[in-house]
């Protein structure tokens, strides 16, 4: 099991346009990653690869958490996690992932949102979330734009905090 803390910076709040003070935490755990069912890398190790996706995901959260309330802390455990696209045999023999409209990026989550006092203000266990419409003209205009890597599955992550805790000045 790896579990990253984060704790949101200073300098995470300075990107906030609005005058209320937000500072939530966020706490992610990854559950037995070896049994997700699509996280497999298309270039060096699959450790290195893991290590970035989980490190790219974390930001994603840690930045959505700074749209909590101050003092809240938001505890996300990943238990299985299916990236866009799916793995295939490239041109050149090696494997690449190819992205297509049908295979949308989906993860299973445990969460639980504490106020200031400890007290659980939100929790869902087992909850699966589906980007479904993740592959439209505007993100793959954006993706291409941005070239960011795991473009898709942070989209998705922003999609879920904001569809979970619609927080009227929450950044997106």
């Amino acid at each position: 099991m790896k579990v990253h803390m984060i704790k949101n910076s200073l300098m995470a709040m300075i990107f906030l346009t609005s005058f209320t003070v937000y500072a939530g935490q966020v706490k992610i755990t990854w559950q037995d990653p070896q049994n997700y069912t699509d996280i497999a890398s298309n270039y060096g190790s699959q450790n290195d690869f893991q290590k970035s996706l989980f490190k790219t995901l974390d930001a994603k959260l840690s930045e959505q958490a700074t749209a909590l309330p101050e003092g809240n802390t938001l505890e996300v455990t990943i238990t299985n996690f299916d990236m866009a696209g799916q793995m295939r045999v490239g041109p050149k023999g090696g494997y690449q992932r190819a992205v297509q409209n049908s295979q949308f990026p989906q993860m299973t989550l445990n969460y639980k949102l504490m106020d200031t006092s400890g007290t659980v203000v939100a929790e869902q266990q087992g909850l699966i979330f589906k980007d479904i419409n993740f592959y439209n003209l505007t993100s793959a205009v954006r993706q291409t734009e941005v070239n960011e890597s795991f473009f898709y599955e942070g989209e998705m992550i922003n999609k879920w905090f904001g569809n979970t805790f619609q927080l009227a000045d929450q950044q997106q």
